[in-house]
């Protein structure tokens, strides 16, 4: 699911020199080498060493095909739209081989199936989330969560997992400024999960902020404390000196309850 708000934030787990662009740019000539070749053992290399592309990359394929159909909908050039995603298809088997977790394939192999009626349905679910994120910025907590709510409720049945992780992270958003904590660390939760299936280690780790502020408010100390360490680790990775310096203070706070408690 290609949002442009998105994709500046869905940067790998460490800081790398190479600009994200050119890195992106790198990975994808080498995938595509590897496909021509039918190296799976390469790509599954690759994938590895570049976990937070992954999904971008593969993606970047369906995307494509999708677009292909929409411009001639009448008269697709299947040959074109077949061999985008026959190629997809090879990088999430690789994907999901090299990282033993099957929502890879899953998405991708959801996605080439849609009937025409499906493709549309996923073009809808993309601006309903768009709608969401919209009402988020204009602080309209009521309306995001609606729109995060039919996010999830369109994605799902597409097997749209990364359009699911980000309708529930606009849920917890959501559900966090109208102050239902308990239902905001739910759905942060999930989105957390999905992220972390589908490598998106950015925004694992947002969602993981906001699980660690909604459990620090229920007091929920023992969960706080490993989502506050999660934080540490990935804001050391990021580069995220504030959110370093928060997920430490963090820390500090949570083990006073915790010695407060015996």
């Amino acid at each position: 699911m290609l949002f442009a708000m998105l994709l500046t934030l869905l940067v790998a787990s460490v800081p790398l020199a190479l600009p994200q662009e050119d890195r992106r740019a790198q990975v994808t000539a080498k995938y595509h080498e590897l496909f021509l070749t039918d190296d799976a053992a390469g790509l599954q290399k690759l994938w590895s060493e570049h976990e937070g592309l992954v999904l971008q990359i593969l993606d970047a394929d369906l995307e494509g095909s999708l677009a292909l159909w929409e411009a001639q909908p009448e008269d697709p050039p299947k040959a074109e739209i077949e061999a985008l995603q026959k190629r997809a298809l090879f990088a999430a088997s690789c994907a999901s081989e090299a990282f033993r977790r099957p929502i890879f394939l899953d998405y991708a192999s959801s996605f080439v199936g849609w009937s025409d009626e499906q493709k549309h349905d996923f073009r809808a679910g993309q601006e309903v989330y768009g709608r969401a994120a919209q009402e988020l910025s204009d602080n309209n907590a009521e309306m995001a969560l609606a729109a995060a709510k039919e996010t999830v409720l369109r994605a799902v049945p597409l097997g749209d997992w990364w359009g699911t992780a980000m309708g529930y992270a606009a849920q917890g958003r959501a559900l966090q400024e109208l102050g239902e904590l308990q239902d905001a660390l739910s759905a942060y939760s999930q989105a957390r999960l999905l992220n972390a299936d589908l490598g998106l280690q950015f925004a694992e780790y947002q969602s993981i902020q906001g699980m660690l502020t909604c459990a620090r408010a229920l007091e929920c100390w023992q969960r706080a404390r490993v989502l506050a360490a999660a934080v540490v680790e990935y804001a050391k990775g990021f580069g995220d000196e504030q959110g370093l310096k928060a997920g430490q203070a963090a820390q500090k706070q949570i083990e006073k309850e915790l010695a407060r408690q015996g």
